[in-house]
């Protein structure tokens, strides 16, 4: 019987620990304010890669916490070092359009958000040709102050 009764502490207890685990709730108005705020950066800087603006790009980044980048199964340690590939790269190209095909925005916390998109990447090289390919994304957005920075992503393309 004492046993029964420990058991069924211990299963109380754990079960309302649990629901204090899930994290900081808040209001569907708060998720809405933060969502609209996440959403317009993370277009804002489709628009700057569209224009292959790296040094425009980099400034919505905030490496801080050393997270990790990939990008086609390739991880960089640092931003820095992805963002030096992506230009040597991206020599030759003059141009892309990026058309998001969907979009989810998670808010994990009042500070953190994932926002996660699939679509295609039309680039245009200087000798007048051009490609097409599906991309597949992931970022974690921090508020820094009253900024929203990537502070960790996940970029790959069909193959």
């Amino acid at each position: 019987m004492k046993k029964l009764f420990i058991i069924s502490l211990m299963t109380f207890l754990i079960t309302v620990s649990i629901d204090h685990v899930n994290g900081q709730e808040l209001t569907s108005q708060q998720r809405s304010i933060i969502e609209k705020q996440v959403d317009v950066v993370f277009h804002d800087m489709v628009k700057i890669a569209e224009n292959l603006d790296y040094d425009k790009l980099s400034k919505g980044v905030d490496d801080t916490y050393h997270a990790g980048f990939i990008i086609n199964g390739s991880y960089f340690a640092t931003y820095d070092s992805l963002i030096t590939v992506i230009k040597a790269k991206s020599q030759g190209a003059t141009r892309q359009s990026i058309t998001i095909q969907k979009e989810k925005i998670s808010v994990l916390s009042e500070s953190i958000v994932l926002v996660t998109a699939l679509g295609d990447s039309k680039v245009e090289v200087s000798s007048g040709n051009s490609f097409t390919t599906k991309f597949y994304w992931s970022f974690v957005y921090k508020k820094m102050g009253n900024n929203w920075k990537v502070i960790q992503s996940h970029q790959s393309v069909a193959r």
